[in-house]
Parts: C-alpha cells; sequence; structure tokens
C-alpha cells in the first residue's frame, strides 16, 4: 500500500525520531550508536563539518533518512572535501515507493549549491546497491576482500555449523584491561604502547605519508581524537608503535560480540606497510594476542588490497565469498573527474566505514 510522505530538510530535535526509526531499520546490532551522544558525535561534532540530513516524514513521523558527513580526503596530493554517504534509512512500511532515490537527490542537490560539493562516497550494502547504481549514478569499485587470523579455529567452526549452534555456550571470556596484557617484542627499541591522546607527532605522521594511496582520508590528530578517542564506549583501543622513542605509527583495535562469537576488529593501521616485515610482524602478533586475551575467536582487518601477499604471510586468510557475513563494496558519485576505479589506488579500512 502506498502512503504519503514528504521530504524536508533535518530539525534540531529531530534526532530522537531518527534513532528511534534507527531501532526499527537496524535493531540493536551496536548499541551504542543508539545513544543520542553518540548521534551527536557523528553528525554534530564531526571536526569536518556538521552531517547533511533529509528526511522523509509521514504523519508526524519520520519514516525515512538520506544523511552525508563531510569528510577530508588527499587526492592526487591534494586535500579535498568529499561527502560520506551512510545510515540510508527507510522504514519498512514505506519501502519500494522511490523514496530513497528522492531523499539522496535533495541532499546531492544541496551539497552541490550550497556547499560546492559534488563528490560522495560510501559503502552500499546489498539492500541499497541498486538504487545507488541505477538511479543514484554511483560507480562501485571491486569488492574489498575481508581477511581473517583465526584464533580459536574450532571456535569459529562451531559457530558456523547450525546444528552446533544448539549445544550451550561457554560463558564468555571476562574482559581484561589494557594493563592486564603485557606484551614484549623481539625487536630491541620496539614498543608498542597505548594512546590516551592524539598530540603534535600524529600530525608528523599524517605529513610524512599522506601520499602513500593517491586517494586516502585525511588522518590528522583532529580526526584520530574524534574517530577513536571521543566516544569511550565504542571500545577503541589506539596504540602507538615506537621504535626507540620515535613514533611508527599506530593501530586500533575494537572487541565486539556478534552471533555469540567475539572477535577482534583491526580497524585502522598507519602508515601501511609500517617499517621492516619484521616491524610488520610485530604489530600483529600484538594484535593476536591482545584478541585472545580478550576472548576473541578471531581477527578481521580491512587493509588495503594492494598489500594482500603481507597479510597473507602473517597468517591472514581470505573470506570465501559465498561465507561472506558482509561484503565490503565501496562505491562513489561524482559529478566531475573521478579518481581511479582501481581499488589498489585506494586506501581504505574498517576506520573508514561508519559500522565499525
Amino acid at each position: 500500500m502506498t502512503r504519503k510522505w514528504h521530504i524536508r530538510p533535518y530539525r534540531d530535535g529531530d534526532e530522537k525520531q531518527i534513532l528511534k526509526l534507527r531501532r526499527v531499520v537496524f535493531g540493536d546490532l551496536d548499541p551504542v550508536r543508539l545513544k543520542k551522544s553518540t548521534w551527536k558525535w557523528q553528525f554534530q561534532d564531526n571536526p569536518s563539518g556538521k552531517a547533511i540530513c533529509f528526511l522523509a516524514e509521514s504523519n508526524g513521523e519520520i519514516v525515512g533518512q538520506y544523511v552525508t558527513i563531510p569528510t577530508r580526503f588527499v587526492i592526487g596530493g591534494k586535500e579535498a572535501l568529499l561527502a560520506f554517504s551512510c545510515d540510508t534509512m527507510i522504514h519498512p512500511e514505506y519501502r519500494r515507493q522511490g523514496m530513497f532515490s528522492v531523499l539522496a537527490r535533495e541532499v546531492y542537490d544541496h551539497l552541490e549549491t550550497r556547499y560546492n560539493i559534488n563528490r560522495v562516497w560510501g559503502f552500499p550494502n546489498d539492500q541499497s546497491l541498486p538504487g545507488f547504481t541505477e538511479k543514484l549514478g554511483w560507480r562501485m569499485l571491486p569488492t574489498i576482500p575481508l581477511m581473517v587470523m583465526p584464533i580459536r579455529p574450532l571456535a569459529m567452526i562451531f559457530s558456523a555449523l547450525p546444528l552446533l549452534n544448539k549445544i550451550p555456550k561457554s560463558p564468555p571470556v571476562p574482559i581484561k584491561t589494557d594493563t592486564d596484557i603485557s606484551f614484549s617484542t623481539k625487536i630491541q627499541g620496539l614498543h608498542i604502547n597505548p594512546i590516551e591522546h592524539f598530540d603534535e607527532a600524529f600530525d608528523a605522521l599524517w605529513q610524512n605519508h599522506s601520499t602513500i594511496a593517491p586517494v586516502i582520508q585525511v588522518r590528522d590528530r583532529r580526526y584520530l581524537q574524534w574517530r577513536y578517542l571521543s566516544v569511550p564506549e565504542f571500545g577503541y583501543r589506539p596504540f602507538a608503535v615506537l621504535c626507540d622513542g620515535r613514533l611508527l605509527g599506530y593501530l586500533v583495535i575494537r572487541m565486539m560480540a556478534l552471533k555469540g562469537q567475539m572477535f577482534g576488529v583491526l580497524l585502522d593501521v598507519f602508515p601501511f606497510p609500517m617499517g621492516s616485515v619484521l616491524v610488520i610482524h610485530e604489530i600483529f602478533s600484538f594484535s593476536r594476542q591482545y584478541v585472545k586475551a580478550h576472548g576473541g575467536d578471531f581477527l578481521t582487518c580491512l587493509l588495503p588490497r594492494r598489500e594482500a601477499e603481507i597479510l597473507k604471510r602473517a597468517g591472514f586468510k581470505r573470506v570465501p565469498e559465498i561465507i561472506n557475513p558482509k561484503t565490503w563494496r565501496l562505491g562513489y558519485r561524482y559529478a566531475g573527474k573521478s579518481p581511479s576505479k582501481n581499488l589498489d589506488y585506494w586506501h581504505v579500512t574498517y576506520g573508514d566505514t561508519d559500522v565499525v
């Protein structure tokens, strides 16, 4: 049944109904994102600018949303502002009525006329992909491979088998604090230490490595502080990699639970690759030990495809698409000249997504 609705821009106070719609569409997949404070962090306190959001309203209720947030990129050595498409939501009772494309075009027009932003990017899911490509002119890059390092292989197998899923699960392993985990590297002078605050050294790190890929999101201290330390409830754990006191880079880990499994997510390693092969080995060894100490069954990462051989040598396996729980598709919409369609030109990690 076709229902009546109209489009309007976001107004202060709409977030209460937006979060209500989020619960209907996504459930409690990540409860932290159902909090008003988290919504404000993502869409109002973004250091690159506030979100551009248009809503569909029906009988006083918000039933649809299309929103983008500004993101700073370096493309071909020059900084540019792009819009990141995220949190697209249509109430189940209002789908297949053209709402998604109408909302998106309103946002795109607003971005171009008011902010002169004509480049949008994001990670369309299976449901929204046809709308992005067939109606909104998006171009898709090859699928980004999902890499997994097994830590407790039997637990992964048991979780994947429906019959074994009926067996009562053991109580979860209590989460340890970072101070409970000790790690000594095999390289003299190499240390991996928790980060409490991103300081000026991370600005210098970014400047020194901002061109490791033709297309990369800015990773200066302002962005890192906002992304990984402003919402403690996410449980992001950033670590600095130091050699004789000199900052080589950083990594970020998050522990997550999904369908009864605890696993670790390596959100970002920057720069990547970092230092020598031995340094990279120590980084992955640390990550594995951290996840194991927190009760994780496996470690997953989404790192540049061009470095797939490094990941394989470290013990990561590519998840076959037939059993892949989520396909990572990177796409973009450019009104003018677009960046390369070669996925290897893009530096993308889990940290660049809005899902993890």
